[in-house]
């Protein structure tokens, strides 16, 4: 399991969604093909992960919608980094 210690979570300014700093560089093309994605390039993927909506940028960082907190957002950030195997 991913140690939380890896991860930064905040609430975006938009107060829309959960921003999810990771200290892992991500393929996303590679990703992709693991996914539900609705978007998907070499830029931005964005993907429904259960009952959650996720942007993933190549650095790693993320956006994360239709959670209720901090702690559900690294919840869904933990198992959507093991997911896509990172």
């Amino acid at each position: 399991m991913s140690d939380y210690k890896q991860y930064s979570v905040s609430l975006c300014s938009g107060r829309t969604a959960y921003e999810v700093m990771t200290n892992t560089k991500i393929d996303l093309m590679m990703a992709a093909p693991k996914l539900d994605c609705r978007v998907s390039t070499k830029y931005i993927l964005i993907a429904n992960f259960g009952e959650a909506e996720i942007s993933l940028y190549p650095s790693g960082r993320m956006l994360i919608k239709k959670v209720k907190d901090e702690a559900e957002a690294l919840d869904v950030a933990t198992v959507f980094m093991e997911h896509i195997g990172v």
